[in-house]
């Protein structure tokens, strides 16, 4: 009669440890996760801001003065659609005026984008200054234009 073998398995705790060093890694990668991907997605806030900017440069040369509104062409406004096509954010433009303007971005509440806490407002002048602010309404501007 043969010798009965000895079988290996694979006990609780050692279960239990994989499923903690996974947790524990989880934990770790998460947040950089979400940050690169904040960062991403704000990419699109920026081609949305210069694609306002340059519709608004075509506007003053076939009006001799900047849009007010994002309405369409017909109705004397820009044809740049004032929500971002994957709705995460949002564009105006601040006060207005004939011969100067200013086109902000901010993320819209519910898209997940609002957690841009370091980017909370991004804008783009008519002169080409860019700038930008935090949630608490400081200078962030290297940050989400670098």
């Amino acid at each position: 009669m043969a010798p009965a073998r000895r079988q290996r398995a694979v006990t609780l705790l050692e279960m239990l440890l994989v499923v903690a060093l996974a947790g524990i890694l989880a934990a770790i990668a998460y947040p950089s996760y979400r940050a690169q991907l904040l960062r991403a997605n704000r990419l699109e806030a920026i081609e949305a801001l210069l694609a306002a900017a340059a519709a608004q440069e075509r506007f003053h040369l076939a009006h001799g003065q900047y849009a007010d509104r994002f309405a369409s062409a017909d109705e004397g406004g820009l044809r740049v659609p004032a929500v971002t096509g994957s709705g995460r954010y949002e564009l105006s433009l601040a006060s207005p005026a004939t011969s100067d303007f200013i086109v902000q971005v901010r993320p819209r509440p519910g898209s997940g984008q609002e957690d841009d806490r370091r980017c909370s407002e991004i804008w783009i002048r008519a002169d080409g200054r860019r700038g930008a602010r935090d949630h608490r309404g400081e200078d962030s501007t290297q940050a989400c234009w670098g």
